[in-house]
């Protein structure tokens, strides 16, 4: 699927993941839904795209009132490993499927469905916040009640070898952090308020939409953004909105996952300390893509893209915010199956049949190794960084994209709000192009 999607052959990467997201297993379902309704979205099927994306919260929503009557499940993840359970997505996952809900229904010119998605995703935000805590609340919670009495999680953490390792790679995830608050998108945000200031109702819609442009400009400042948020200010004092063409990039591939080993201690009921290999995973960021876009005006303007939201600041703060749960649970899992696998092995010593021990030495091995796994899925089709232009929309409705390499003309409506919608995977394939109008 990737292969089509990178280099440019959307309709291949569409039958691909419609294949695969039809044959998806209930652990793997949500995460090829959310692949499904990206490429069919950048494909021009954004019906099909929603479709997708449905039923991606269906299965999100089934989730989360699972987790308010706190359903047991993670006790088969203890004795293998966490990528044995459910992918149930995460918070910025979430926020996204609402966004591309959102400006699918724009594209489709059903601004009133719009509405509603872009106000699920700015509950998605808020919510992550309180979830968050309660997951630390319950790992903390589940370290107690399972850890096993000759395992000490906390000391482990502790432990000079293991937190070495562990703090230098978390050190290269804190280098890619911006100041956005916790779980708040830039992105959707902006999404908002150029839905309140352009297709709002009334003058609580353009407070909203002047809110939200406050919010954007204190995370990504620029000029784009400046005057987008004079403009809402202007609007709340009776203005008539500027008629602008709006050019967001999507450009590159967000961060993917993949693992890495750190020894951890096992201390023994004898306080003696050992070593096994644990897997944890990482963050792999993706830098070669098109920074940056410009748009010129048949009259000779041109206008530069402005960054408005990194993918990779979101992904790494989410990471970051999760890590001291997939610590704690890794620690308890690679320590438990070890215990285990050693007091097997002791058992079989006491048979005093040494073809037993070598049996129990083997099967203790080969378990490790086959459950010793950090689960590596997510959803690869985001973008890398969200960009955008703001110019006056041309008299003559006639643009000029420079993309990398390609050069595309674009027909915008004069007189209008345009949006145009460019999205490059990488520097080689040709960008997607879409386009709507917010009046």
């Amino acid at each position: 699927m990737y292969s089509a999607w990178k280099t440019g052959d959307y309709a291949a990467a569409a039958t691909a993941v419609n294949l695969r997201a039809e044959k998806a297993n209930a652990k793997n379902e949500l995460l090829w839904r959310l692949e499904q309704g990206a490429i069919l979205s950048a494909g021009g099927d954004f019906k099909g795209s929603l479709m997708a994306f449905d039923r991606a919260e269906e299965i999100v929503n089934r989730y989360e009132e699972e987790a308010k009557l706190q359903v047991a499940g993670e006790t088969l993840a203890l004795l293998t490993t966490q990528a044995n359970l459910p992918y149930k997505g995460k918070a910025y996952d979430k926020i996204m499927m609402n966004t591309y809900k959102a400006l699918n229904y724009l594209l489709l010119s059903d601004s009133d469905s719009a509405r509603i998605e872009l106000n699920r995703a700015f509950q998605r935000q808020k919510d992550a916040v309180i979830d968050n805590q309660q997951k630390i609340e319950k790992s903390i919670q589940s370290d107690d009640e399972n850890a096993d009495p000759g395992y000490d999680v906390d000391r482990a953490k502790n432990d000079a070898t293991f937190s070495s390792a562990a703090n230098a790679e978390m050190a290269k995830v804190d280098q890619r952090l911006l100041s956005y608050a916790d779980y708040v998108n830039p992105f959707s945000v902006f999404l908002e308020g150029l839905y309140f200031s352009h297709l709002g109702f009334d003058g609580s819609d353009i407070e909203h939409a002047r809110q939200s442009f406050e919010r954007v400009k204190g995370m990504s400042p620029g000029t784009y953004i400046s005057a987008d948020h004079a403009m809402a200010e202007a609007m709340a004092n009776g203005a008539q909105a500027e008629t602008v063409t709006y050019v967001i990039f999507a450009t590159g591939k967000a961060p993917t996952r993949d693992q890495v080993r750190f020894d951890i201690p096992l201390f023994l009921v004898t306080d003696e300390i050992s070593y096994i290999g644990a897997a944890f995973p990482k963050l792999e960021y993706h830098d070669q893509f098109i920074s940056q876009m410009s748009a010129t005006s048949s009259s000779g303007e041109s206008y530069t893209s402005e960054r408005l939201c990194s993918m990779d600041a979101i992904i790494s703060r989410d990471f970051k915010n999760a890590w001291p749960t997939v610590v704690a649970k890794t620690l308890l899992t690679s320590a438990t199956k070890a215990i285990a696998g050693r007091a097997a092995v002791e058992v079989a010593k006491q048979s005093g049949n040494n073809w037993a021990v070598l049996a129990a030495r083997v099967a203790s091995t080969a378990a490790q190794a086959a459950t010793n796994v950090a689960d590596l899925r997510t959803w690869i089709t985001l973008p890398k960084e969200f960009s955008y232009i703001r110019m006056p929309t041309p008299s003559d409705g006639l643009l000029t994209l420079r993309i990398g390499m390609n050069q595309h003309q674009a027909r915008v409506a004069p007189g209008k709000i345009n949006i145009i919608m460019v999205r490059s995977v990488n520097e080689t394939s040709l960008p997607i192009i879409e386009q709507f109008t917010l009046n």
